[in-house]
Formats: structure tokens, sequence, C-alpha cells
């Protein structure tokens, strides 16, 4: 980085850091809001369900492995995995526009898998957990996301058997803070329990939720809309399979499909592909 970066934040670090700093509007209708219970398990059947990829760059193709698991919270399969390594240029379109882009081809790849394991194991009687944010993704198509995730997305929220779960979020249309609602449900409250339930025109009920005191806030999005003694039923059920106020399926799938450095190296070295050019080469790297 160049240095009249760390210049720039030396001088203007009052102004950027204004938007974290107490507020105590935002924390009185933080607390308002929050809705104290302490859960105890309701049992059920759930699977936890995540994808992941990565790429390596060289001279005119890509090589690329995606994958995805459904992971019960013994870390059993509910369902055969999902995945698949090649090479080539991944292309997207977005609006009848060609577009070279590696991360959205993958990200969309990942989220195909997702639907399909999620379909596969409420029909096995499960209810799916999916690390990511339905409303997200389809919002994100203002930002021009691949119209792929959209129809994913919708999809999924047809069925009463899945919870979506989100860990990080920068949505502000609760509280209409400075930053995103979680960071204030996090900050001024500290008890178990769930925030009042919103519904989205697009037919999610959305609720952030702490699972055990002083556990990280999580994002959750239930189809269709709920009332509050649902959404507790919902935390109950969460509870039931969850580590230090995490569903284990999450982070057992989580870590199963988890596709690092490491993990690209060892399958170029199974190819041969160590001798083929790099993309950084010419950088010197």
């Amino acid at each position: 980085m160049i240095p009249e970066v760390y210049s720039y934040i030396n001088e203007n670090r009052d102004s950027i850091m204004r938007k974290v700093k107490k507020d105590e509007s935002i924390e009185k209708k933080a607390k308002e809001r929050w809705i104290e219970y302490r859960p105890e398990g309701a049992g059920g059947k759930l699977v936890g369900i995540d994808s992941s990829w990565n790429s390596t760059r060289h001279h005119g193709f890509f090589f690329y492995v995606v994958d995805a698991v459904a992971v019960d919270s013994s870390g059993n399969y509910a369902v055969p995995p999902k995945f698949t390594a090649d090479i080539g240029a991944p292309i997207t379109e977005e609006d009848g526009v060609i577009a070279y882009n590696a991360q959205r081809y993958l990200e969309s790849v990942g989220m195909g898998f997702e639907y399909e394991l999620a379909m596969e194991a409420i029909g096995k009687g499960y209810t799916a957990l999916i690390d990511n944010s339905a409303l997200a993704l389809i919002y994100d198509r203002v930002n021009r996301k691949d119209v792929t995730f959209i129809e994913y997305a919708k999809g999924l929220i047809k069925s009463n058997a899945v919870i979506f779960i989100a860990k990080t979020s920068e949505s502000n249309s609760d509280l209409k803070g400075e930053v995103g609602d979680m960071y204030y449900y996090a900050k001024y409250t500290s008890a178990p329990g769930i925030s009042r339930i919103v519904y989205d025109p697009h037919g999610v009920s959305v609720f952030y939720a702490r699972l055990s005191e002083w556990a990280p806030v999580i994002k959750v999005e239930v189809p269709g809309q709920i009332n509050e003694s649902e959404a507790l039923d919902v935390i109950r059920k969460l509870y039931s399979v969850s580590v230090n106020g995490y569903p284990y399926p999450l982070l057992l799938a989580h870590q199963r499909c988890k596709v690092d450095v490491k993990d690209m190296e060892t399958a170029e070295a199974l190819l041969g592909l160590g001798a083929e050019p790099g993309a950084r080469e010419v950088l010197w790297e």
C-alpha cells in the first residue's frame, strides 16, 4: 500500500471512526427491539449446507474447484456432496452481455450445488440450514449479480424447511443506523434472544438472534411470514445443535468443504499444472 494512504487514515481517523462510535438513540432502539429468551433444545433433523470454491489463473485459462456439502450434527453427509474441478474460462451472462468473471461464475456454481443439496435433504425430512442470506442474493441484483443467484434464492424461499443463517450482514434496514443492524445488536445487547421480526415483501421473515450469553449475533431468515412464537421455535431448533452460540452443522459443513490454497496446490500437482506459467509472473511474483 502506498504511504499516502496511511497519512490519509491518520488525518481522517475521527471522521472514519465516527460511524461506529456510541449512538444513544440507536442503543435505545436496539434494546427496545431485543426480546430476551433463553432457549432450550427442541430437537429435529437439521443439516448444514455450505459451498466453497477456489481458482488459479494461468495464461489463457483458469483451473478451478467448487464443492458443496450437506452435513448433520454428527458430521455425516445427509446426502452425497456435489463438486467439480475443471480448466476453462469462466463465463457469466448479465442482461445478455457476456462477462469473464471467475469469482461470479464460481459463486454461481456453488450456489447451484447448495440449492440441489437443500432440495435433496428436504426430501429426506431434514430442515436445511444454509450459510447465506436469501435477501442479500435477491437484492444484490441491483449490483448486477448474476440472475442465477436470484433464481436459486427464490426457489429456496418457497420451502418452509429452509433456514438461512448469516454470520455477517451490513443491512441497516431495521435500526437505520450508519452501519449494519448486526453491529448494533451485538454492541448494545448481551443476553440470548431475538430482535423483533421484520417481514420482507419478497416472502421472508427476518430477525437477528443470539443463541447463548455473549455469543455472536447471527441474522436469521425464514421463508414465509412467521410470528414471535414461531421465531422462538426456530431458535430452539438452532440451539439444540449449537456450539458456542453457532449451529454446529454449519460449522462442520464449512470446515468440510473449504477449498484453500494448499488444496489447490495439491490438485494442480495431481494434474501436473505446476509447469504452466502463472498470470502474475509478469509482475515477478
